[in-house]
């Protein structure tokens, strides 16, 4: 049998523009790499998620490998593997990040995201923000690089929560947790509690109130995003009959495949 390569140009999409003559960027390009690849290889249309709909990279990547939404365990479970971190089945996992923020109009916003330099100071911040209880949930920082984070969560949290990073920043302030399915309040309500809990310890820590006589932003809010929790899943070659390797350049890829068994190269 031969081998099977698939390549995939995560973010390529683009629109028509009308100084481009209604085409887009990619159309207008020369391209003469991936001409090559299409002239030697086959070429189709596939929607993730069916017409019409812009899936994550995480979703799309999930059901293009062949499997269903049902089965999805959520980003943050890839993020967690591919740090190599422990992911427990009964534990709920979030994607954290150590963000400096204003106060606007009464709502919390966020004005950037910390350097390779604020590396120390960000360790410093999320080591005494590292460990709360909050309504019987236990809430524990696992500290990656640059001030982003895994969040775990155990005592019989569910996943099923809304995300709190606004995601462009420019538009929305930090989000209030919301409960995504029946069962998910409590869980939604200790997020928020955790999430005003680190505010106020972040804003009182000494090192923020230097940043803020210097007139900088103070690293003084965690936002959460891509909630998951590990679950039953089919091994790539038992579901496909295929054995195969995943290369990619980020933690993300390498969780991914650790999850259905592809073997996770790192580029």
């Amino acid at each position: 049998m031969k081998p099977i390569v698939v390549v995939l140009l995560d973010g390529l999409g683009d629109r028509a523009y009308p100084e481009l003559g209604g085409r887009s960027a990619n159309e207008a390009a020369a391209t003469p790499q991936l001409d090559g690849f299409c002239a030697r290889g086959s070429n189709g249309l596939l929607w993730p998620l069916g017409p019409g709909r812009a899936p994550s990279s995480e979703r799309a990547h999930w059901r293009m490998l062949g499997y269903e939404d049902s089965e999805f365990p959520g980003r943050a479970v890839f993020e967690a593997r591919g740090w190599r971190r422990d992911v427990d089945a009964d534990a709920v996992y979030a994607f954290a990040a150590l963000r400096p923020a204003v106060v606007r109009d009464g709502a919390l916003w966020v004005t950037g995201r910390p350097t390779d330099e604020d590396g120390s100071a960000c360790d410093l911040l999320l080591g005494g923000v590292s460990r709360a209880d909050i309504d019987g949930l236990l809430f524990t920082l696992s500290h990656l690089r640059r001030g982003e984070a895994i969040l775990r969560i155990d005592g019989g949290a569910s996943p099923a929560v809304s995300d709190t990073d606004p995601f462009f920043r420019e538009r929305d302030p930090v989000l209030r947790p919301r409960s995504r399915a029946e069962g998910a309040g409590r869980t939604a309500r200790a997020a928020e509690a955790w999430t005003r809990w680190v505010t106020k310890t972040l804003s009182e820590h000494a090192l923020n109130r230097t940043r803020s006589r210097k007139g900088l932003d103070p690293f003084c809010v965690i936002t959460l995003k891509w909630w998951g929790q590990a679950r039953p899943t089919w091994r790539f070659p038992e579901r496909h009959g295929l054995e195969g390797a995943l290369i990619g350049g980020s933690p993300f890829l390498g969780g991914l495949a650790s999850t259905i068994g592809l073997e996770p190269v790192e580029l």
